[in-house]
């Protein structure tokens, strides 16, 4: 009985346990079946319903859980940021962006920049100065004369415009700069505008930079390095003077590369060696916020084995910023020197030159080039059309003596008259070899224009007389041709040079003529000659179609003679001598007479010129200053071209007050009406007689104006 009341108990505690642990009924399920005829929202449909019995599950699950006694704990999950597709790149554009948008700014890594070697302490340095400063309507910029311890050594550098390199030992130099025409030689010494003392360290190039300041203009110094660059490769260096940027990031969307972040006005970059051959894009983002695109650069052309420097400068006006792009040079490797490539061959137009079969200009266009090392030994060129066609292929050297082979080259390409099919455009090659001299320059002409006759050269020194006007106040007159006529100094055929000819060190005007005419086809004014310099006129043709142009080349790197230079004392002691007392052969002669006859010292005899003697153009306005105008007044000219058209100007305005031809014999009598609204007081009347300047005449005169309100009253009479 005891055994059967256990067994009871024991059944009744298991199944109390198995009651314990079931599984408690699951909620009801509900689908909802929908009839659609659309096939997005059958899809949309079944999601929902997925997820409705999914959701059921999940209730059943955690009821099952929470009656076995587990309970959920809701973990943190980490937001990820969602990855967004990447967008459209900004269409690259040569147009400068004028008003600032939004793009998404890529992270670039930056360019590195390298680092100058160290170079022996006697190694002489380079210097130039560069003119980056565009000015605004309110600050022009001011034409410059460039001036290096103390010696003038550039004339009316204008904005854009840079001087060739002056070669110096390591040392200090000062740099003064003067608004052109500001001296009167031996009257007044006006002290200089802007003024830098440089460093120059052995084997660097340095360049001073006239940049814009918020008075007007400054000046910069910026250390380029000068090593060597190997074929296909280029270096820039960029300085930004635009103070009306703000903290900028430079990037290059066509190389994935930066130039620089957080760049601010008077910042430095570079220099850095890019790959050339191609056209780059620069794009400046603001700092503060990289999605915000400022402005885009006009592309940049980089030469194989040339050295640029990019100075970005403020317009002054809606452009944000513009940028100016000036290229150097390197130093030579031994076997090497420097060249530049003259393409006077307009009807090849441009085209690809290779210098041993490597790629050194893509698209060679009309003119000058910027210079290059080559191989001075030999080296084999080639010339190329867009097309692949072969035009020339010609060695280049060898040169018989070391001096010329160091010396810097001029290749001259141009149309051969008898073209062949494998031949078609024709070279010269010449060396800037000067007769080295410490105390003249050097200077020859080169005759470029195609199809054109033997040209010369000729110049007259710019000489200065100091005057008392009616005022009394000194005034500066230049002398005329009468006084100071042209002189010829040489002579070229197409394609060809002269022969260098020794010049003073002084101010020049240099003109072009066709041979055995009077015509003036090319002219430059105030041109500077540096004892020691040498100077190659080249004409070449103009933009417009018949007209001409004329360039001065210089070598890479002029060297500034030292006038306290035994050599330049010696040189000078032996001309002056030579001069005096020139060389004579002596010959045996009898005595005739018991007094002997003193025999006069010999005289050198002047250069004939072909420069024909005329009379230079003036005029006269009636009544003449003091007397006063008003209305009207009579123009009186003489010596100027016989029935030719003439205009005439006051002060410098452009819109001629008058116009007429001049009579058979050159003379002019007209009468001569004021405009309305002209100031009284002295005016300057100009009369140009074909074109002004170059071939054309002018002459000037002066008015008195009288006041509006004068009023005329009888002279007494006695």
């Amino acid at each position: 009985m005891r055994s059967l009341l256990f067994l009871v108990l024991l059944v009744s505690l298991l199944v109390a346990a198995c009651d314990a642990t079931a599984v408690p009924t699951l909620p009801p399920i509900t689908v909802v079946i929908t009839a659609v005829d659309d096939t997005e929202a059958l899809a949309d449909g079944v999601a929902q319903a997925l997820t409705g019995t999914a959701q059921v599950f999940i209730g059943a699950t955690e009821t099952v859980l929470a009656q076995g006694g587990v309970t959920l704990t809701p973990s943190p999950t980490p937001t990820q940021t969602p990855t967004l597709p990447p967008r459209t790149a900004r269409p690259a554009s040569p147009t400068p962006t004028l008003t600032p948008t939004v793009t998404p700014t890529p992270t670039f890594a930056p360019l590195p920049t390298n680092t100058p070697e160290q170079i022996e302490a006697d190694t002489p340095g380079w210097i130039r100065v560069i003119h980056a400063w565009i000015g605004t309507t309110a600050s022009p910029a001011s034409i410059f004369d460039v001036y290096i311890n103390g010696e003038s050594v550039y004339r009316s550098l204008r904005s854009g415009q840079q001087t060739p390199f002056q070669q110096f030992m390591p040392g200090t130099v000062e740099v003064s700069l003067k608004i052109s025409g500001a001296d009167i030689p031996g009257v007044v010494t006006r002290p200089p505008a802007l003024t830098q003392a440089v460093t120059i360290r052995p084997g660097r190039n340095t360049s001073v930079l006239v940049v814009a300041s918020t008075t007007g203009s400054r000046l910069m110094v910026v250390e380029e390095d000068a090593e060597p660059l190997p074929t296909g490769t280029s270096r820039l260096t960029i300085v930004q003077a635009n103070s009306q940027l703000f903290t900028m990031n430079i990037l290059m969307p066509d190389l994935q590369r930066a130039l620089g972040y957080n760049v601010n006005p008077n910042d430095i970059i570079g220099p850095i060696d890019l790959p050339s051959g191609q056209d780059y894009l620069i794009d400046l983002y603001d700092a503060r916020n990289r999605d915000l695109l400022v402005a885009n650069l006009q592309p940049v052309t980089l030469i194989s084995r040339v050295s640029y420097l990019l100075v970005l400068v403020s317009t002054g006006d809606e452009r944000i910023t513009e940028s100016l792009l000036f290229s150097g040079s390197t130093r030579t490797l031994p076997g090497q020197a420097h060249a530049r490539f003259i393409n006077l061959a307009s009807g090849a137009g441009s085209f690809r030159v290779f210098l041993n079969n490597n790629l050194e200009f893509n698209s060679l266009p009309v003119g000058v080039s910027e210079v290059l090392p080559i191989s001075s030994p030999s080296a084999e060129l080639t010339l190329r059309n867009a097309q692949e066609f072969e035009l020339a292929r010609l060695p280049i050297g060898p040169w018989p003596t070391e001096e010329e082979q160091q010396a810097d080259k001029l290749i001259l390409l141009y149309d051969l008259d008898s073209p062949t099919p494998t031949n078609s455009v024709g070279v010269s090659v010449f060396t800037q070899n000067a007769p080295r001299s410490a105390i003249n320059a050097n200077v020859r002409l080169v005759h470029g224009l195609p199809g054109v006759i033997p040209l010369n050269l000729e110049m007259r020194p710019v000489r200065l007389v100091t005057e008392t006007n009616q005022f009394g106040t000194p005034e500066a007159r230049r002398i005329g041709e009468a006084d100071l006529p042209w002189v010829n100094v040489a002579q070229a055929e197409f394609a060809r040079v002269s022969s260098y000819v020794a010049r003073t060190p002084e101010i020049f005007e240099v003109r072009v003529i066709l041979s055995g005419t009077r015509n003036v086809i090319a002219q430059m004014d105030n041109v500077q000659l540096i004892a020691g310099g040498v100077y190659d006129f080249i004409v070449l043709p103009a933009d417009e179609p018949g007209s001409a142009r004329m360039e001065l080349v210089q070598p890479r790197a002029q060297t500034a003679a030292d006038k306290g230079d035994p050599a330049a004392v010696a040189e000078a002691v032996d001309a002056t001598l030579t001069a005096v007392a020139p060389v004579a052969t002596a010959t045996a002669t009898r005595i005739s007479s018991p007094t002997p006859t003193r025999t006069p010292v010999p005289t050198n005899t002047p250069r004939p010129t072909n420069t024909p003697s005329f009379n230079p153009p003036s005029i006269y306005a009636d009544p003449p200053p003091p007397n006063t105008v008003s209305g009207s007044f009579v123009l009186y000219g003489q010596d100027f071209f016989p029935q030719r058209s003439y205009s005439v100007r006051l002060d410098n305005t452009i819109e001629p007050i008058f116009t007429g031809v001049t009579n058979t014999d050159g003379t002019i009598l007209a009468l001569v009406n004021l405009p309305g609204g002209l100031s009284s007081g002295v005016h300057i009347v100009r009369v140009c007689v074909g074109a002004c300047p170059g071939s054309g005449q002018e002459a000037l005169a002066i008015i008195n104006v009288a006041p509006p309100n004068l009023t005329p009253t009888a002279t007494p009479q006695p």
